[in-house]
């Protein structure tokens, strides 16, 4: 079967490059989603309200998932992953136009995207975390973040006037420094994303608790060091980008920059999800000790009792008090069973008045 003209369906099959980014994206975005349902069935486990950090990072996830969606028709129609020459070749001339295009829109998402999980953690560390001195530092760096996307978003949307020189050169226009945004944009992100890592451990290390619990809360709060790393090293491969060979040498830059957001919706839901998981593994726990005993039970040797045989209508009549041994002791409870009972065989059987008087 031919491939649509157009597009570049039918050279999927030998795009390594546009084939890992699929991969790599659609297996961080399910995780996302999946990490998101378990934030939620925390929200109702616990009874609570959603929050701001939870409606901010849903729309993260719509955003993110708008950006995936963007990112597939340019692997798929427009060939990211493969070098442009081909792309022309085999698709025409306006494929590359129309990859620039949709690349200005993946952009302006993947600012959004960025925007809203840097808020959703720090509103959520404003929320657990109630010292005044600490708050001030959150609601300053939320304002950082707002910076961010005020300039990123503008200075995105606006770095070419009129818009459609970016993609059509030869109109009458201007255009900004794309280095020098890139830079500026890459940097002040990677500076809100050691704030936002470095702003809890403070707190976490006071906190009353046994060294390893404090530990576990710093790697937990510390997830987000990966993806600092991963922005460090986008900034090597933006250096690399060829305008010449575009659609081939953006390739690694096109997947970090969709990790980066990706994980960083994971890192915000695991931070609100461990009643959900204390939930799974919990029920998992049960299920696995109540199969433990009952296959002990099972392979248990049966035991066997013998009635004992009695006169019929026989009553006993206890000749003295029951006696039995005890220790004195008020540090220690012992029962034993070591009684003597001496009875005696009656004719007839005691009514049950003098058994309530104690007769």
């Amino acid at each position: 079967m031919q491939a649509p003209s157009g597009t570049l369906i039918g050279e999927f099959w030998r795009n390594v490059g546009g084939q890992a980014d699929v991969g790599v994206e659609s297996t961080l975005l399910a995780l996302g989603y999946i990490t998101l349902g378990l934030r939620l069935w925390s929200r109702r486990i616990q009874r609570a309200r959603l929050q701001l950090n939870d409606w901010l990072i849903m729309c993260a996830t719509v955003t993110m998932t708008a950006r995936y969606s963007l990112e597939l028709v340019s692997i798929l129609k427009c060939g990211i992953g493969l070098h442009t020459k081909d792309v022309v070749a085999i698709g025409g001339a306006d494929l590359p136009i129309l990859f620039l295009k949709l690349l200005y829109a993946i952009d302006l998402l993947w600012i959004f995207t960025l925007t809203f999980i840097k808020i959703s953690i720090l509103h959520f560390y404003s929320v657990v975390f109630r010292k005044p001195v600490f708050l001030w530092f959150v609601y300053a760096t939320i304002g950082l973040c707002v910076g961010f996307w005020f300039g990123a978003f503008f200075g995105r949307a606006l770095i070419c006037l009129p818009v459609q020189k970016k993609w059509y050169p030869e109109t009458p226009g201007h255009c900004g420094d794309e280095i020098k945004y890139y830079l500026a944009i890459s940097s002040l992100d990677f500076a809100i994303d050691i704030i936002i890592i470095i702003l809890p451990m403070p707190i976490l290390w006071t906190l009353n608790l046994p060294n390893i619990r404090k530990v576990g809360l710093t790697l937990v709060f510390s997830v987000g060091l990966t993806i600092v790393i991963i922005t460090a090293v986008r900034f090597k491969y933006f250096f690399q980008f060829d305008q010449s060979d575009f659609t081939f040498t953006i390739l690694e830059e096109a997947i970090l920059s969709a990790v980066l957001p990706l994980l960083g919706i994971v890192n915000a839901n695991i931070l609100v999800m461990q009643p959900a998981l204390r939930k799974i593994f919990g029920s998992m726990s049960a299920l696995t000790r109540r199969s433990q005993s009952s296959s002990t039970d099972a392979s248990s040797k049966p035991r066997h009792f013998e009635r004992l045989h009695e006169a019929p209508n026989a009553a006993y009549e206890l000749d003295g008090p029951v006696k039995g041994r005890s220790i004195n002791d008020r540090r220690h409870i012992r029962v034993t069973t070591d009684w003597e009972v001496h009875s005696t065989l009656v004719s007839e059987p005691r009514n049950a008045d003098s058994e309530h008087m104690g007769v």
